[in-house]
């Protein structure tokens, strides 16, 4: 199974949480690719193109948030002296989850559940 059809599978196990189950359900998630990758390197072995990045990629937000976020990510990497070209789009390429040691993502969460929670009731609209 490749990392992308592992990842969609996963990504349609969480629609059929629960709304109440479904921030737990997205973290469950999170934290088995996380770990999946790191116990089997699969970074380094697979070379993977994506297409369509989930909503938790910095990079499939709005421009208006990706440029928020680059702005705190900027500052929070200047305080700490880290401030490189390299470590802003390294930032910028990851998952809004991994820059939460760097900046405040509660509001950036928010809304990400907020945009699957309308997805999950827009698909269960269409089904009925």
């Amino acid at each position: 199974m490749a990392k992308r059809e592992l990842i969609q599978f996963m990504d349609e196990l969480v629609e059929l949480a629960s709304e109440e189950n479904k921030s737990r359900a997205i973290l469950v998630k999170e934290k088995f690719i996380n770990d999946f990758e790191r116990s089997y390197e699969y970074e380094k072995e697979v070379q993977t193109e994506i297409t369509e990045l989930p909503p938790y990629y910095i990079a499939a937000m709005p421009d208006a948030v990706q440029e928020e976020i680059k702005a705190k990510v900027i500052a929070a990497l200047t305080e700490y002296g880290e401030c490189t070209p390299e470590n802003v789009e390294r930032a910028m390429s990851s998952k809004i989850y991994d820059l939460d040691d760097l900046i405040d993502i509660k509001e950036y969460v928010r809304h990400i559940e907020e945009e699957q929670r309308k997805k999950a009731e827009q698909k269960r609209g269409n089904v009925r």
